[in-house]
């Protein structure tokens, strides 16, 4: 009865989050519409530009919208089981791009041709009906609490330093050995095909070493699992609009990695196809001319950005960690961000055909 009496009254902007997440739902059930409104659009002899471009900005905007009801429900210093479902719901719908991806390839291997769209539309309403069906069962009005029964994330918080300090250490390995070769390739792209074709040789003597290449995937499988260990407990938590993007860049190269080594590894190089410059713009094609390949338009842009940005958030949080002030390191963040922007437009034009 004390404790029933010393519960604060929930408000109804608390209780409503529960079902936040039926906008981001309804932006990825139109995901793979929108990509084919773009590919008709920009492909017919008729077609109309505005349009077309306004459909892949839309396109674009599904995993902003996520992002945006992922920012809203980070608010809550002690969610509630109900939002904190709606809110890990929205950051996994900031990663559709790769979703959808990763689904095209494993129905491409399956032989199942023409229902990507169809087969999109029943796995997430799936899961809305699994998230539907939690939020209709759980009390509105309980706290989340972790494992050992402390308020959100305090327990997981300080069990899993370790855990933050190696995660950081192996990306930096991955960033030097792969990753900052790997994105100037793709610059180098602007000065032509030839250009790049030739860079990329020289580099795959480093990374396709007998070697090398296993303790590259090693590395990124360990970021991947040690990345979502760190991440379960972090969406407890209060999160700013940093925070936020580093939960939603997080998501979003796990399922980039594991869409991207399932293409090359299991599509390509089972197939004998080269995984060059043609091979990734989808030449002669190209991004734009085929059907299945648009989704690779917002998949590889927005991957570019969430890399450097979740590089970016990372950097704030050591900023911080060796007594940085809050403003100094979120300007420093900002124009990293900034910085990887301006990497992601120009690593995506030169996708599309772009050159000196």
């Amino acid at each position: 009865m004390a404790l029933a009496l010393h519960r604060p009254v929930l408000s109804a902007s608390r209780s409503d989050l529960a079902w936040s997440w039926l906008p981001p739902f309804a932006a990825v059930l139109a995901y793979p519409h929108l990509l084919a409104a773009f590919y008709q659009r920009f492909n017919a002899q008729d077609g109309n530009p505005v349009l077309a471009v306004f459909a892949m900005a839309s396109a674009f905007a599904v995993s902003a919208l996520g992002f945006a009801f992922a920012w809203r429900l980070g608010h809550a210093p002690h969610p509630t089981v109900r939002s904190l479902s709606a809110r890990r719901f929205a950051y996994l719908t900031v990663a559709a791009p790769p979703l959808f991806t990763f689904m095209g390839v494993l129905l491409y291997l399956m032989k199942i041709e023409g229902a990507d769209a169809a087969v999109w539309t029943g796995l997430w309403t799936a899961a809305a009906a699994w998230v539907a069906m939690l939020q209709l069962t759980r009390r509105s009005d309980v706290d989340a609490v972790d494992e050992a029964g402390a308020p959100a994330g305090m327990q997981a918080t300080r069990g899993l330093a370790a855990l933050r300090v190696t995660h950081g250490i192996s990306a930096a390995a991955l960033i030097v050995a792969f990753l900052a070769p790997h994105l100037f390739n793709h610059l180098v792209a602007w000065l032509g095909d030839h250009a790049h074709q030739s860079l990329m040789l020289q580099l795959r003597k480093l990374y396709r070493h007998a070697w090398i290449e296993p303790a590259l995937l090693l590395a990124m499988a360990f970021q991947l699992l040690s990345g979502l260990a760190l991440w379960l407990p972090k969406t407890r938590r209060k999160a700013n609009l940093f925070d936020v993007l580093q939960l939603a860049s997080g998501i979003y190269l796990t399922f980039f990695v594991a869409s991207h080594v399932n293409s090359v590894f299991v599509l390509a190089r089972h197939f004998g196809i080269d995984t060059n410059w043609a091979w990734a713009v989808s030449a002669p094609a190209g991004l734009t001319g085929d059907a299945w390949s648009v989704r690779l338009i917002p998949h590889y842009a927005i991957a570019v950005f969430m890399l450097l940005g979740h590089l970016a958030c990372g950097l704030r949080v050591v900023l911080l960690g060796h007594g940085a002030s809050e403003a100094r390191a979120g300007r420093w963040t900002w124009i990293a961000l900034a910085a990887s922007t301006a990497v992601a437009v120009a690593i995506s034009a030169a996708m599309l055909g772009a050159r000196w």
